[in-house]
């Protein structure tokens, strides 16, 4: 996270790169949602006119949660003197249900935008049944908790100190 010794244009990098892999974490969840539904789709013939938005959903959604990280949404939600598994489920909860929200919020706007009732614009999301937006948002949850717990891992670690883990080769005793 940024600190008061981080110049602005350092400040402003580390969020261009962090809002670029939310981003592309969320575009490759997307993507695989609207291939499984055009399986589905070939699968049982249903017509299907609505197209993907998977990478402006990706875009806008990725902005969000960088801005809720921004604004510590998830600090309440990092509990001291615990292990991190309790933080990385809370903010990957915390977080789906915060998408979830969005992308109902978002269905229902473009459903008003082409003058469609708010019940009939959230068809787009979890098929508009309580039991399909829960369902989504538990395989959003799902999905986002190694995204969770990397966050968190670079929170307790040092983000460079994680990355180097990651992306760098290193040789194991």
């Amino acid at each position: 996270m940024a600190t008061t010794s981080q110049s602005l244009k350092q400040r402003v990098h580390h969020g261009i790169r962090e809002f670029l892999v939310i981003t592309l974490y969320l575009w490759v969840i997307f993507v695989l949602f609207d291939v499984y539904k055009s399986v589905l789709v070939a699968q049982y013939h249903i017509d299907n006119a609505a197209k993907s938005f998977a990478l402006i959903n990706a875009l806008a959604l990725g902005k969000i949660a960088l801005i809720a990280k921004e604004l510590k949404f998830d600090k309440q939600l990092r509990p001291t003197g615990k292990p991190l598994i309790y933080a990385t489920l809370l903010n990957a909860a915390a977080f789906s249900a915060l998408l979830a929200c969005f992308k109902i919020l978002e269905e229902a706007i473009v459903g008003w935008y082409h003058g469609t009732s708010f019940a009939e614009s959230v068809t787009g999301f979890g098929g508009g049944t309580w039991h399909g937006i829960l369902c989504l948002s538990a395989i959003f949850f799902v999905m986002l908790i190694p995204f969770c717990a990397f966050s968190e891992l670079g929170i307790a670690l040092g983000d460079r100190k994680l990355t180097q883990l990651f992306f760098r080769e290193h040789r194991i005793e």
